[in-house]
Formats: structure tokens, sequence, C-alpha cells
């Protein structure tokens, strides 16, 4: 029979009391538990209800949320591991693959400079869910482990981990999107590089040197498979047919049925090679064409046009035939979408005029031309302006000579721009798949915005951020855009499997609800050991940790 008592005792330094549970034990009384309770001020302070929240004397908050599921999702798949495979280093201290992992879980998150990462490390709670040494954190370290992995480790550490998350996650390769996109950068025009290139920039700084980044996503959840990256002044088609043996070999030693995939890309990246390769490889596409190549389709009467109901309940006007390209007949549907045909001619017309405002000007600055122009000079001026404005073709230009300068008149070409007016809203699709429905293709080539999207979030002002890309060599720069890939797959699959079990909303508003769970670490007087406790969660937040089958530290 168990039996408690309290008792005092005494110390060097207090008084103090414990409950003691005793029980007979060979018939005789032993104390088998105790309870420390304090000091006899504790006690009536608790009893008075006016302890609690006087005891605490420091409060430390921390972000938890990001940090908790991305770094779990990270050890999940062994990337650390992966990465050290790639690399040699003598086993001690933080590895290779840890300074690469962290700095993926930063670009995920809040991304900073290497400089700043030790600083962002401190407001997380990163060391509870990874090893961490915290006096190894400067920029310097970064650099000098960053600097054990040559372009080829690089390649290899991306592919492998791609590889290994198709094979857990189980990811359709049926089917991959493939597109490029290119990231701006502070580099001096005269520091060396064969990655950095002046090109037409898609952030709109032409001035700037940017990198290219060309990758495969896969149709259904986004998460990239295959990435590399290349002088961002190179052609898309080259770059595509440049890469597409390394592609085959990721689809070969991930699938093993050797099933044949489809490739989903834009106009942009076609060439006469490339389908060819596609051809004999068995594998398929689908891809489009411009409508300035195909203008007697485009002429089409809208009676021919059929609305075609899509899986996901819009209805689309399309027709189908056949023409021979790259050699061989391919499937050809043509779309027509009326937003983007308004769209499109609103900004025909705007073009239009402004072109003829520039050549205004220009027509008073030709009257008081100097001697050293001539009249083709004048004429290949005008026409320049039609082209830096897309006009070329729609507007007439006359130039004639006269006494101390030269005539320039410019009139619309209503005609062509008539015809131009039928290629409006048009949409050229072709494929080798002969087995889809008129619906299915259109629909897989919509589905392009799934690696538009991937770009969007790579190039914000908040998530996984990939430019500018602050690094100065070559081999630095892969390394960093190493890091932002890892980021985003880690983003990737969490969104997958939040969405999977229910999460209705998109990959941005995730990691806004997941930045938002913090835990308060308590420090009590005379106690070395400190309490935490995660900060009070919303539904939404609570309803994600579920659903992600996150525990939390008030669960573990």
């Amino acid at each position: 029979m168990l039996m408690a008592s309290l008792i005092k005792k005494r110390s060097k330094y207090s008084t103090y009391y414990v409950i003691a549970e005793s029980k007979r034990i060979d018939g005789k009384p032993r104390i088998v538990k105790q309870w420390y309770l304090g000091t006899i001020e504790k006690l009536i302070s608790l009893a008075e209800g006016t302890s609690s929240h006087k005891e605490v004397r420091q409060i430390d908050c921390v972000d938890e949320g990001g940090v908790a599921v991305l770094s779990n999702i990270a050890r999940e798949f062994g990337l650390k591991e992966i990465i050290d495979g790639a690399c040699s280093k003598r086993k001690q201290g933080m590895t290779v693959g840890d300074y690469i992992i962290i700095a993926a879980l930063n670009r995920a998150l809040a991304a900073t400079s290497k400089s700043k990462i030790k600083e962002w490390v401190d407001s997380t709670a990163l060391h509870l869910h990874w090893p961490l040494e915290l006096n190894k954190l400067d920029s310097q370290n970064f650099w000098d482990h960053f600097d054990k992995l040559d372009q080829k480790s690089v390649e290899d550490i991306g592919d492998s981990i791609a590889k290994k998350v198709a094979e857990i996650e189980n990811i359709d390769l049926d089917c991959l999107i493939y597109d490029t996109t290119n990231y701006f950068n502070y580099w001096d025009i005269t520091t060396p590089s064969d990655l950095a290139k002046m090109t037409k920039s898609k952030a709109s700084k032409n001035h700037l040197r940017h990198i290219g980044l060309a990758t495969a996503v896969d149709r259904k959840w986004g998460i990239p498979l295959f990435h590399r990256l290349y002088p961002a002044n190179e052609h898309d088609s080259k770059v595509f047919n440049k890469l597409i043996d390394s592609i085959f070999n990721q689809i070969h030693q991930t699938v093993t049925d050797k099933k044949s995939v489809t490739f989903i890309f834009d106009k942009g990246n076609n060439s006469e090679e490339l389908i060819q390769k596609l051809d004999e490889s068995q594998h398929h596409f689908i891809g489009s064409r411009s409508p300035h190549y195909h203008k007697d389709l485009c002429r089409t009467s809208f009676e021919n046009f059929l609305e075609i109901p899509l899986a996901d309940g819009s209805k689309v006007k399309a027709f189908e035939t056949t023409l021979e390209i790259y050699g061989k007949a391919r499937r050809i549907i043509v779309t027509h979408n009326q937003s983007t045909y308004l769209r499109q001619l609103y900004r025909l017309e705007r073009h239009i005029e402004l072109a003829k405002n520039e050549l205004s000007f220009f027509k008073r600055k030709a009257k008081e031309a100097d001697g050293r122009s001539t009249l083709e000079s004048i004429q290949r001026k005008a026409e320049d302006i039609l082209q830096n404005h897309h006009v070329t073709g729609l507007l007439k230009i006359d130039t004639e000579e006269t006494d101390g300068g030269f005539k320039v008149s410019a009139r619309k070409d209503f005609p062509a721009i008539e015809d131009a007016k039928t290629r409006l809203g048009k949409q050229i699709i072709f494929t080798n798949r002969q087995t889809l429905t008129l619906a299915e293709v259109i629909k897989g080539y919509r589905d392009r915005a799934i690696v538009e999207d991937v770009f969007r979030i790579t190039k914000s002002s908040r998530w996984v951020k990939m430019d500018p890309a602050f690094h100065w060599t070559d081999s630095k720069i892969r390394v960093h855009a190493l890091t932002c890939i890892i980021g985003l797959l880690l983003v990737r699959i969490a969104h997958k499997r939040a969405k999977q079990n229910g999460f209705t909303n998109s990959a941005d508003r995730m990691l806004e609800l997941l930045s938002g769970i913090r835990s308060a670490v308590l420090f009590y007087p005379k106690s070395a050991k400190p309490h935490r406790k995660l900060c009070s969660l919303s539904n939404e937040q609570q309803d994600l940790l579920t659903k992600l089958k996150h525990q939390t530290p008030d669960s573990r």
C-alpha cells in the first residue's frame, strides 16, 4: 500500500519541501518516489496564483514552422548524404551537405547573403531540427565548402536528388514540361564568365548580365526533376537540343519500365535537330508553332472551329488538321481565344500609333539631314523604327531626296493589318501523340503554366529567391543555383503533400502560414534548462500542420 507525505528538508542554502511516496518493503517503510516542490515562498506564491508570470526572466521567440517542415523533408530524403557522397571531405565538423541544406533553407524562406545566414539561423529554431555548429556559419566557411563542388558534382547531385524524389514521392514521369528563363546579376562587364552574358532580360534589366536556367518539371506538381545552367545569350532551341540527351539519361535512370515520355515545350525551343531526336527516341512531344508561319491556317473561317470542353470545365474553340513539319506528318490544332485576341488587338493598334508618332518626329529630322545621310540610310532608319515597335510590314514607308534633305512619308497598309488580325488570339499546337484526344492535347499544352509558376516563385521578393546572384565566379553561381533548386524542391514537395491531404491554397500561402508559426523559449530564474512552447496557432496554421502530418513541439 502506497502512502504520501509532505517532508521538510534542509540544504546548505535553503529549506525546501518534497512530497514523498513510501510503501513497506520486507516489512519496513521505504521512500520509493519523491517530487520536489520548492521553498515555502514558492509554495505560497503558487497557492496564491502569483508566481507563474513573474518568474519568467527572459522569452526568446524564433521562427519554427518553415525550417521544421522543410528540414524534416530534407532529412527524410537523405539530401545531406547524397551531397556528401559527391564530394570528398574529412569527417570532421559540418559537411558540405550541411552547408548546402542550410543555404537551401535560407533561400526558400528568407533569402539573405551568406554573411547574414548566421543571423538568420539565430532567429529560427533550426538548431532543434538540424545539427549545427553556430560558430562555423560565417560566410568564409560557406565559400570554402562550396569550392569543393565542381560542375560535374553539382549536376550529379541535382540529378541524384531528383531521382530520389521521383522514386519516393512516386512522381508520374509520363509527361515533363520544359522551359528556360534567365536571372540577372550585377557582375561587371569585364569580369570573366562563361555563364553571365548580356541578353534580352525577362526581368526588363537589359543593361545587366544574366545567367540562363533550363529546367524540366513534372506536369502535376511542378517538382523540378532536371536543371542545368547555360550562357544566357544562347538561343533556347540550341540549349534544348544540347541538353536533350542529358534529360533522356535522367529519365532512363529513373524510369525502369522504359515507357515513353511526352515533352511539352513552347515554340522558342523548336529546331529540326530536336524534333528528329525526339522521333528517334520514341518519346513524344506537344509543342507550338508561331502563327506567322501558318498564315493560311489562321485565315480559316470560324465556321470550321468547334467548341471543345476541357477537363477543368473550361471550353475552347479549335479545329484539327495534319501538316508535314520537320519531315513528317504532324497533328496540328489551331485554337482561338477571344480574350487573348482583344488584348493582342489593343497592343497591335497601340504599337502602330507609337510607331507613327516616332516617324513623325523622324520626318522633321530627315528634312534637315546633313550630307552624310543617304536615301538608303534614311529608309533603313525608318524601317528600324517599325521593327522596334513590332509593326514591320504594317506601315508603308516612302522616302525621297529633296533640296537640303529628305522627305519621309508613312501610311497604314490596311490589307496587311487586316491579315495580321487573323493571327491574333490564335495558337498553333503540333504533336506526334496520335492517341490523345483533341481536348487532351490542348490541356497538355496549357499545363505549361506550371513551369511558369515555378519560375515566378524563384523571382519573387520573398520565397526561393534566385536573383540577383551575388556571386562572382561561375563555380559559385552553379552551387548557388543548386541551393535554390533544392529549396524550391523542398517547397514543392511540402505543397504536394499538403494538397494531397486537402490543402487548397497556393505554395505562397503555405509558406506564409508556415513562416508565421513561431515557438517561444522561456528562461526561469534558478533554472539552467529553458522551457519551449509553441506560440498560438490560427485554425488555418493548425490545419496545415495536420495536413503535412507534422508534429508540433507540444505534441512530441
